[in-house]
């Protein structure tokens, strides 16, 4: 069954149908808060700061985590005209210390690489229908639709802090070098807070100002087989608290989820217009997403791997700055 699933998933893979990303989202920039330099044991890093930069009247953006082995790149296409009809399709090949890094798909705990750099197809999204993440900053500024694709891939045992790409444009025949840096995400998080469920732990960081939020899971199996590999915040449900006790709702354009395989990064952030100090940041809930072996009563049967979610509310997770 997982096979059947692995080869489903690569099909629609080069045919352009598969988004990655579970919750998908962004906020315009990084949180730059996650700045440092050199080698870390950090489970999670992220790109420092996005590659930004315009193709004719389009907007391109490039930025990603990684956590433990696995490479998450998302590259965005933004444009001020309503392109719903049309196919945007690139290539997007990465190296470490100029070594080409291996790309694929994951499904559960199984890693299925891709024979060479595989191209992705996405179609333009409205802005007008996504109410969260940076498509509400740049929906003020005037454009109109998006495309969204993600890029996933395998790292070596020694992280790399800085990578270089190529990104190959399929319709146009163009191409475009960069390089981007991974810095760890608790590098200079001011405040770092952890709580246990059954499923596992789950680690929030939030910025020196408290302005950003980041949380993560930590991916560790327990003797039963049980993984837990992700942890989800819900928009509306992280809330910054201002030195005057004003309880600020999280910034819509502020929240992102990078969700692709066992890559799990959460963000959220204070809406830029809160003048005041923030002093705490509050969780009052999160979905806990995790891998387990369950009985199989179908063809055959048998074990198989499985995933399913569990939702905690009410949580009144607290992180203080005081």
């Amino acid at each position: 069954m997982r096979r059947l699933a692995a080869a489903v998933l690569c099909l629609a893979v080069v045919l352009g149908a598969v988004n990655y990303q579970a919750l998908a989202a962004g906020v315009q920039w990084m949180v730059r808060y996650f700045t440092g330099v050199g080698a870390s044991q950090s489970p999670v890093m992220v790109v420092s700061e996005a590659d930004q930069w315009t193709e004719g009247d389009w907007l391109c953006q490039l930025d990603g985590v990684s956590q433990g082995e696995y490479l998450l790149l998302e590259l965005y296409l933004v444009s001020p005209e309503e392109e719903a009809h049309q196919l945007a399709t690139r290539s997007l090949r990465v190296y470490a210390d100029g070594v080409l890094l291996e790309q694929g798909d994951q499904v559960y705990s199984e890693w299925i690489p891709h024979a060479e750099s595989v191209c992705q197809g996405q179609p333009w999204v409205p802005l007008s229908s996504l109410d969260w993440g940076p498509e509400l900053a740049w929906r003020e500024e005037g454009y109109r639709s998006r495309v969204h694709m993600p890029f996933l891939y395998k790292l070596p045992e020694e992280m790399p802090t800085e990578l270089t790409y190529e990104l190959l444009d399929l319709e146009g025949g163009g191409s475009r070098t960069g390089s981007l840096t991974l810095t760890p995400v608790e590098a200079q998080a001011a405040r770092s807070d952890s709580r246990d469920f059954a499923e596992g732990t789950v680690t929030a960081l939030v910025s020196e100002d408290g302005r950003q939020l980041s949380v993560y899971a930590h991916q560790e199996e327990t003797a039963d087989g049980l993984l837990l590999t992700g942890a989800s915040l819900f928009h509306h449900q992280v809330t910054f608290i201002g030195a005057s006790g004003t309880r600020y709702p999280d910034a819509g354009e502020g929240f992102r989820s990078y969700t692709s395989g066992h890559v799990n990064v959460q963000l959220a952030a204070a809406p830029d217009w809160v003048e005041e100090p923030i002093v705490a940041v509050e969780i009052g809930a999160l979905q806990l997403v995790y891998e387990h072996d369950t009985w199989w009563d179908g063809l055959g049967g048998g074990i198989v791997r499985t995933q399913d979610t569990t939702t905690y509310g009410d949580l009144n997770w607290v992180i203080s700055l005081e």
